[in-house]
């Protein structure tokens, strides 16, 4: 039966279309950051200033990590799937369809053989129809979605003038299912249960194994955006009134682009996503300032806001007309980039680090994700500036969800450096990874 297992390949194959169509894109983090519960903000290195706050480069850096940095590049990936929807589908065929249309098969060769075992085919029938019915009204709603991330970058720290380029683009996309079939297996578990079918077009009417037309009529509904961006940090260190400030600002250029299709479960096509395409480039700066609270510089507190200029599209929906009838009109879905205040602090020992980060501001959900805001804190412990080894914790406060735990390590040789990370949600139904090369001297 084509319906669900082409669904199938849809939901497990959203994971690798994500590169062309995603939703609610989220600001890109680099492997270390990811490694320490998403903290940057007064942590970041130098090299990863660009993404969290500009007034990074402005800062007095321990001196093993004060030249010249580079990301090449940084990636990473999160998938969440929080009802397991992607194995409910990938079974879902062999588990309930192919049971249920044999049934329908027996009942048709019962009719045709004069009846002898009608009764029981139809029973078998009614249960196999709930059991769909059930499984169906479970899933209906339910989404998975995957988050991608890629970052390059080019700065060098200096406390008179900070300067680098940086590169990321971010990207989500999620899928839905909307249970439209509740009426028609109602009607069919009831024809089979409390009525003697002597004509199989009595089914065939309700559901025909032999006419795709008249199957499952449930839909998928993709919706995504895609976040670049090209900019250049620049900062600068000022004393006001015996004390010094670093203060940062990153002029750059967004892209906003958007996807939304929706299609009966087994006519999704990865081109679909791409040609409902939706975009709007425009300028932009992130701003930040940072400033150590002790005389020994080994606590500093910073304060940044990303994509001042608020931006805002609105998808337009695309659809299959096979199986969809002339009254199914989606409405467009409102994306919106607005600015994001987030506020940090560090602890700078002799061989560790310890971080905090708080997103002041709440981004509201877009297709059912919910409304994220999110607290992080962090450490890092440097073995003889060769090995480090990081943990930390992310909590989304908007939402009352399981704390995400992060983990990692980073190795450096000869001012290369490779950096690992992972992360899972203690329901385990997210997990994610990150992966990063840099240079450094």
């Amino acid at each position: 039966m084509p319906y669900i297992k082409k669904s199938a390949l849809f939901v497990s194959g959203s994971f690798f279309f994500a590169a062309q169509a995603f939703a609610g894109a989220p600001n890109f983090i680099d492997s270390r950051a990811m490694a320490m519960g998403g903290v940057g903000v007064a942590s970041a290195r130098p090299a990863a200033a660009g993404f969290f706050n500009p007034a990074l480069l402005a800062v007095k850096q321990p001196e093993k990590r004060d030249g010249f940095g580079m990301l090449l590049p940084s990636v990473n990936a999160i998938a969440s799937d929080e009802a397991e929807l992607r194995d409910v589908v990938d079974d879902f065929d062999d588990d309930f369809i192919k049971p249920f249309e044999g049934a329908i098969t027996d009942v048709e060769n019962n009719i045709a053989g004069g009846g002898a075992g009608l009764a029981a085919a139809q029973t078998e029938l009614a249960n196999r129809t709930r059991a769909l019915n059930n499984e169906l009204q479970k899933i209906d709603q339910e989404q998975a979605r995957v988050d991608l991330g890629m970052g390059v970058s080019a700065l060098i720290p200096s406390q008179r003038f900070g300067a680098g380029l940086f590169v990321s683009g971010s990207a989500r996309i999620a899928a839905k299912i909307n249970y439209n079939d509740q009426t028609t297996l109602d009607q069919l578990e009831d024809l089979a249960r409390n009525t003697v079918i002597t004509d199989i077009d009595d089914v065939n009417a309700l559901y025909d194994t032999a006419n795709d037309a008249d199957q499952l009529q449930s839909t998928v509904r993709a919706v995504g955006s895609a976040y670049s961006q090209v900019g250049l940090s620049m900062s600068h260190n000022f004393t006001f009134f015996g004390h010094d400030y670093a203060l940062g600002v990153s002029p750059k250029m967004v892209d906003l682009r958007a996807y939304d299709f929706v299609t009966s479960v087994d006519e999704f096509e990865s081109d679909d996503l791409e040609d409902t395409k939706v975009s709007e480039s425009k300028f932009n700066l992130d701003l930040g300032v940072a400033s150590f609270l002790d005389d020994d510089e080994q606590l500093l507190v910073g304060l940044s806001v990303i994509n001042v200029v608020p931006m805002e599209i609105t998808t337009k929906p695309g659809r299959d007309n096979t199986n969809l009838g002339p009254g199914f009109a989606p409405q467009g879905i409102d994306i919106e980039l607005k600015p994001k205040v987030l506020a940090g602090i560090s602890y700078q020992g002799a061989s560790y680090e310890l971080a905090a980060d708080l997103e002041l501001t709440k981004t509201e959900e877009v297709f059912g994700e919910g409304d994220t805001q999110y607290l992080g804190v962090g450490a890092e412990y440097d073995l003889a500036e060769i090995f480090q080894l990081r943990a930390g914790a992310r909590y989304n406060i908007a939402e009352s969800e399981d704390v995400l735990l992060t983990a990692g390590f980073g190795l450096r040789a000869a001012g290369v450096t490779l950096e690992l990370a992972a992360l899972g949600s203690t329901d385990a139904n997210t997990v994610g990874a990150g992966l990063q090369f840099g240079v450094t001297f």
